[in-house]
């Protein structure tokens, strides 16, 4: 498939998406019950049996994929026995082709051999037929199964890659080492078992394997999940020291390889699923952090109606979908905090769901020279948790270590280099650091990375309730503040006179340094190059899934070959990846992101659980404004709560909508109070990584929507004047905000007023050259994990005191948000296509 094809493809889903005609179909990569397959091996690799843990029901997920009778691999890089895993479409029911799976773009990871990380399947220099007869080839590597030769001229030869709509080519049009899931070394442990996190992918990330393209049928295209087994064979047969070297070469495309392949059918939910034609869509908007339930809810709601009702949902901040809330037609929104009051126009809210705020995780062991050869089976495996404490938070979201920053900047430059360097960190978490911190290589365990984590770009009140959490302990507000800890590490300086809370992730320090392009050329790289901001929380999850931290340190060049700056570079190998990424639960459970444990106000480490959150709604107080919410209490004593739970509120204006919209919304908040509750991977249940409503707030659910039913569309009483008293507004200038970006205030649901938006331009420190603004943020949706017409993102910039003109601009933002993202991905995928020149 072309790129204009596939472009085409894509905004015809997406325009359909625009009339109320499609939904697509959302899960949880939990294993659905039932779904697990295991498959073993044959010949030499009898003894090896492969399990994924769900293999129907998949969209663009993570699923878990274990096996057990391997073979250890033995040494801290992948010389022999291994797995390479992949994902490939094919219609024949004994399994794909070669020619198509994805593979062979992360042929730069250093750990294997020559060729196995390629697609490349000639070794040895050319043989005429007369001399491969005669046995008198030069020597080299080669496959005698192989039906891909080696031509005359002595170029090497590929196995092509062909789509799923019979286009062959090199394969670049459609997946390159930023995009492609495929895991080239799948380490085995001591005891012969091993296991992975596979991203599987739909059309939308992986347009040429087309799975979950919807069928005439009305099913999703089927896939497969393959398993290539390595041992310490090469394709021609030598071993041991009869190799050159002791580690393997070819490619596992390689015919000898591939005939050891093991298939697992992957079905997918359809991309495009219809809901009934001349459907009267109900619009929903709101916080990110209810996507994933309320998408997930969108086809059994369709199905279930009885009517040709559709409910549509695009997400926004949760400032936006409270500013909605004074529109002339506020539909329904979801948000974490209430707005504030307004007597003239009473507002109904209703919980539909729990969720919370995470730093989810991407580590692995990654062994050092110090590493005994016990450590060393550890190598590549995930970390399962870290302990954090809020002034350890504060630190990776304020720019203070020289990882989350840059090594030679000077305000930072004495502070430790990163989390494994921070002695703080090291009292917690003791399994999980170098035992010698001061000469990195010889320890048992290679330093974490990292000194930030990945944050979504925009206004979020679940921003606003991490920043609280961190202020209610002492230590943390004090560090903010600009005081030390005991062991010397201070906040960076920038980040030590704004006003807290603050409610967004800001990048306060801009600065620039040099950095060489690939033609020599020094230069700026900056704030933003080096730490970018992801789209979005859901963005910053599958990111962290991938091992990419998004920055941007590869030369970006025009369509001349001029170079022009930076792009985004290869995300971190398999196995070698250290990523944190705050983002909400139930994201990180879809990605099979472990998530850390934080420290509460009584002093306990606590996960985000299905009984911790719970726990937190429990201490959770009344809001002293608006009647029946829950507020936050990140400052509660109770030992089992999670401290940045949340309670999503679905809210609307009685009096401002149709009588046959309220009846449309009750429905929706009945179905959320009940079915939407229980816990699954099928559509129309609640998506793993919420905690159901306790008994008490579907109570007031169901109340909230027999109040829906009787007063929607209700007139209120004339008021004695005509005069129209408009939403309070408060007008602040935070000296958080950084460059342009536009950024509300918020505070408190107890004093909480919708604000305009306002900024303050920052620049870098003297000397510097210009820094970009932090872009504004893009209408991405959800992150484009999932097919961009599912989600119908509004652009996540407040609008301040044009909130009034908000029906037309998300109209208008609609379109932008579902063709942008789409062609800028095609555009994208083409110039880093063009760039690379080895498959």
């Amino acid at each position: 498939m072309t790129p204009r094809r596939i472009s085409a493809a894509v905004l015809a889903t997406a325009l359909a998406v625009l009339s109320g005609l499609v939904f697509l179909q959302d899960t949880q990569p939990a294993a659905a019950a039932g779904s697990a397959v295991t498959v073993s091996g044959a010949g030499e690799y009898a003894d090896l049996k492969v399990t994924v843990a769900q293999t129907t029901n998949l969209i663009n997920q993570v699923v878990n994929v274990t096996w057990t009778g391997g073979k250890p691999t033995a040494d801290s890089a992948v010389h022999t026995d291994y797995l390479q895993i992949m994902q490939c479409w094919g219609d024949a029911a004994t399994g794909p082709a070669r020619e198509q799976c994805q593979f062979g773009t992360l042929y730069t990871d250093a750990r294997g051999g020559s060729w196995t990380g390629s697609r490349q399947v000639t070794y040895a220099p050319y043989c005429s037929p007369e001399n491969e007869k005669a046995k008198t080839c030069p020597a080299g590597l080669r496959d005698p199964l192989e039906t891909i030769k080696m031509p005359s001229t002595g170029d090497p030869q590929f196995v092509p890659f062909t789509s799923y709509d019979g286009t062959t080519s090199d394969g670049k049009e459609y997946f390159d080492a930023t995009t492609t899931n495929e895991i080239p070394y799948g380490r085995t442990g001591g005891d012969g078992a091993g296991g992975e996190f596979f991203e599987v992918q739909t059309l939308a990330e992986a347009p040429g394997l087309g799975c979950g393209e919807l069928l005439a049928d009305g099913t999703g295209r089927s896939c497969w999940l393959v398993v290539v087994p390595r041992g310490a064979t090469e394709v021609d047969g030598t071993t041991g020291d009869a190799k050159p070297h002791r580690w393997l070469d070819s490619s596992p495309l390689s015919a000898t390889n591939w005939a050891h392949r093991i298939a697992v059918p992957l079905k997918f939910q359809p991309i495009g699923r219809a809901c009934p034609l001349g459907s009267a869509e109900r619009r929903t908007v709101g916080a990110e952090a209810i996507s994933e339930a309320i998408l997930r809810w969108q086809p059994a709601l369709c199905a279930g109606s009885g009517t040709t009702r559709v409910f549509g949902f695009s997400q926004t901040t949760d400032e936006l979908a409270r500013d909605r809330l004074a529109a002339t037609d506020p539909g329904l929104v979801f948000v974490n905090r209430p707005a504030t009051p307004d007597p003239a126009r009473p507002e109904l809210y209703a919980p539909v769901a729990v969720s919370g705020l995470t730093i989810a995780m991407n580590i692995d062991w990654q062994s050092g020279l110090g590493a005994s050869a016990e450590q060393q089976l550890n190598e590549g495996k995930r970390l399962p948790d870290i302990k954090l404490t809020p002034r350890l938070v504060a630190k990776l979201l304020t720019q203070t270590y020289p990882a989350g920053a840059d090594a030679k900047h000077a305000p930072v430059a004495e502070n430790p280099f990163g989390l494994s360097y921070d002695e703080e960190f090291r009292e917690l978490n003791p399994d999980w650091i170098p035992d010698d911190k001061d000469n990195d290589a010889s320890g048992n365990l290679l330093p974490l990375s990292f000194g930030d984590a990945l944050v979504g770009v925009g206004q979020t009140d679940m921003a606003t309730q991490l920043w609280e959490w961190i202020l209610t302990d002492a230590e943390a507000k004090a560090f903010l503040t600009g005081t030390p800890d005991k062991w010397g590490t201070k906040v960076n300086p920038v980040y030590s006179g704004l006003k807290w809370p603050q409610t967004t992730f800001p990048k306060s320090d801009l600065y620039c340094t040099k950095l060489a392009s690939d033609a020599g050329q020094l230069l700026d790289w900056c704030t933003l190059d080096m730490h970018p901001y992801a789209n979005n929380m859901h963005d910053a999850a599958r990111s962290a899934s991938r091992g990419d931290t998004l920055v941007r340190n590869a030369t970006a060049r025009d369509n001349v070959g001029a170079v022009i700056g930076w792009k985004k570079g290869a995300p971190q190998s398999p196995g070698k990846r250290s990523v944190l990424a705050v983002t909400d639960v139930a994201t990180a459970e879809r990605y099979g992101l472990p998530m850390v444990k934080l420290r509460n106000a009584a002093g306990e480490f606590v996960a985000p659980t299905t009984a911790s959150l719970l726990a937190g709604v429990g201490a959770m107080t009344e809001s002293k404004t608006v009647e029946g919410v829950l507020s936050p209490n990140p400052a509660t004593t109770d030992a089992a709560a999670y401290p940045l739970t949340s309670v999503l509120y679905a809210g609307t204006v009685p009096s401002a909508i149709t009588e046959e919209a309220g009846k449309d919304y009750a429905d929706l908040l009945r179905y959320a109070a009940g079915n939407g509750q229980t816990p699954g991977v099928e559509p129309g249940t609640l998506p793993f990584g919420y905690a159901p409503l306790p008994d008490s707030l579907r109570a007031r659910t169901r109340e909230m929507a027999t109040t829906l039913d009787k007063t929607a569309g209700v007139p209120l009483p004339s008021p004695a004047t005509t005069t129209a008293t408009p939403r309070p507004v408060t007008t602040t200038t935070n000296a958080a905000v950084v460059a342009t970006t536009a950024t509300a205030t918020v505070t408190s649901p107890a004093t909480a007023a919708p604000t305009t938006a306002s900024a303050t331009a920052t620049t870098p420190a003297a000397g510097a050259p210009p820094v970009a603004a932090v872009p504004t943020p893009k209408p991405a949706g959800h992150g484009s994990a999932v097919p961009v017409a599912e989600t119908r993102i509004t652009p996540a910039s407040p609008l301040g005191n044009l909130r009034y003109g908000l029906v037309a601009a998300i109209v208008v933002g609609t379109v932008a948000a579902l063709a942008g993202p789409i062609l800028l991905r095609i555009s994208r995928s083409r110039t880093i296509s063009r760039s690379r020149t080895r498959r």
